[in-house]
C-alpha cells in the first residue's frame, strides 16, 4: 500500500508540474503571437506611411492638388450662371486617398452688389481611372422657384428668324422691384435677342451703373454639336459655356490673381484670352464628361470667335430695373436681393 501511495503522489506531482508547464507554454505562445501581430501591424503601418507620406508630399508639391482645385473651379464657373467659387484658399483643399481617388469641397457664392453671398458648396471626386464628377449643392431659399440655369439662345445664332414682336419676355423686373425702395442691390441674368461680340454687350450696358459678372457664349451647341436642348414657344435653351472674369494661375496651378467683373475693356480682353486658355487647359489635362463636347466647342470658337447672347449682372435695384428699357434684352431672372453695399462705378 505504501508503494502504491508513493506512486500515486508521484503521479499527482508530475501532473501538476505538467499543468504548470502547459500553462507557461500557452502564455509564452500567446505572448509570442501577440508580439508577432504587433510587429506585423507596425510593419504594415510603416509601409503605409512610407507610401502615403511621399504620395501626399508629391501630390501637393507637384501642383496636382492645386490642379484638381483649378479644374473643378473652371468647370463650375464656366457652366453655372450666377455663382463663383471662393478662391480665398480657405475653402479649397483637394485631397487624395491611398487608392488615388481625388476629392475636393469648395464654397460657392453669388455676387449681389458688392456682397459675396454664400450660395452653397461644390463637391467633386475623381477616381484613378475615372472621370471627374461634381455635385452642386445650392442653398434653396424658395421651393419651386422655376429658376432656369440656362439662357434663351438668340435665334440668329441658330440661323432662325428673329423673335416675333409679341413673343413673351419672361416676368417683368419692374413688377418685382418697383415696390422695393432705394438702398438695395440685386443680381439678375438675362438673354439677348441677337448674338453679339462681348465688347458690343459692354457698350450696350455702358449707360447703366452695373457690373457684368458673366456672359453666355455660343459654342455651336445646337448647329454644330447637336447637344440636347429644350424649346419653350419661340425660345431655345441649351447648356452653354460662360465667359467669366479672368482667373490666372502660376505654373503649379495655384491661384495668383483675378478680375472681379467683365465691365471694362481691359478686364474683357483678359477674360477672352483666358477663356481660350482655360478650354485648352481643361481638354489637355482633364478627364470629365463634357471633354469631347469642349473639343468641338473650341474648334467652333476658333473658327467663329466669341459670340455672346446673355449675361449675369449686379447693381442697385433702380439700375437693374432700367435694364428693361433695352429692347434687345429679355428673359430676366433675379438671382438675389440684398441691402445696399455698392461703390459707385
Amino acid at each position: 500500500m505504501k508503494k502504491d501511495d508513493v506512486l500515486s503522489d508521484w503521479n499527482e506531482e508530475n501532473e501538476q508540474i505538467d499543468q504548470k508547464n502547459a500553462r507557461k507554454l500557452v502564455w509564452r505562445t500567446r505572448i509570442s503571437i501577440g508580439f508577432t501581430v504587433i510587429r506585423t501591424l507596425l510593419l504594415v503601418l510603416l509601409l503605409y506611411l512610407l507610401y502615403v507620406i511621399p504620395m501626399q508630399v508629391y501630390y501637393d508639391m507637384s501642383g496636382k492638388q492645386a490642379g484638381f482645385d483649378r479644374m473643378v473651379t473652371t468647370l463650375v464657373e464656366t457652366r453655372n450662371p450666377g455663382i463663383t467659387v471662393d478662391k480665398s484658399g480657405a475653402g479649397q483643399s483637394a485631397s487624395i486617398n491611398p487608392l488615388l481617388t481625388q476629392k475636393t469641397t469648395q464654397t460657392v457664392y453669388r455676387r449681389v452688389g458688392d456682397w459675396e453671398v454664400a450660395a452653397g458648396k461644390i463637391t467633386a471626386k475623381k477616381r484613378l481611372f475615372g472621370k471627374l464628377h461634381y455635385t452642386l449643392d445650392l442653398k434653396e431659399k424658395y421651393l419651386n422657384d422655376d429658376f432656369v440655369s440656362s439662357f434663351a439662345i438668340a435665334p440668329d445664332l441658330l440661323g432662325e428668324d428673329s423673335l416675333a414682336e409679341d413673343a413673351p419676355t419672361g416676368f417683368s423686373l419692374s413688377e418685382q422691384l418697383n415696390k422695393i425702395e432705394d438702398g438695395y442691390v440685386a443680381q439678375v441674368k438675362f438673354a439677348a435677342k441677337q448674338g453679339m461680340a462681348p465688347g458690343e454687350l459692354i457698350d450696350l450696358l455702358a449707360d447703366y451703373n452695373v457690373e457684368i459678372y458673366q456672359m453666355a457664349v455660343y459654342g455651336g451647341e445646337i448647329t454644330e454639336i447637336n447637344m440636347p436642348f429644350s424649346r419653350a414657344g419661340q425660345f431655345t435653351f441649351a447648356s452653354t459655356l460662360l465667359l467669366r472674369p479672368a482667373t490666372e494661375y502660376d505654373d503649379k496651378n495655384r491661384h495668383s490673381s483675378s478680375y472681379l467683373s467683365l465691365t471694362t475693356k481691359e478686364s474683357l480682353a483678359a477674360a477672352e484670352k483666358q477663356f481660350f486658355e482655360d478650354l485648352e487647359w481643361l481638354i489637355e489635362n482633364g478627364n470629365y464628361p463634357d471633354k469631347k463636347i469642349d473639343e468641338q466647342r473650341l474648334d467652333y470658337l476658333n473658327q467663329h470667335g466669341i459670340q455672346v447672347f446673355g449675361a449675369t449682372v449686379t447693381g442697385p435695384v433702380r439700375e437693374i430695373e432700367r435694364l428693361e428699357e433695352k429692347e434687345l434684352l429679355h428673359q430676366f431672372q433675379l438671382g438675389g436681393i440684398e441691402v445696399w453695399k455698392w461703390q459707385e462705378r
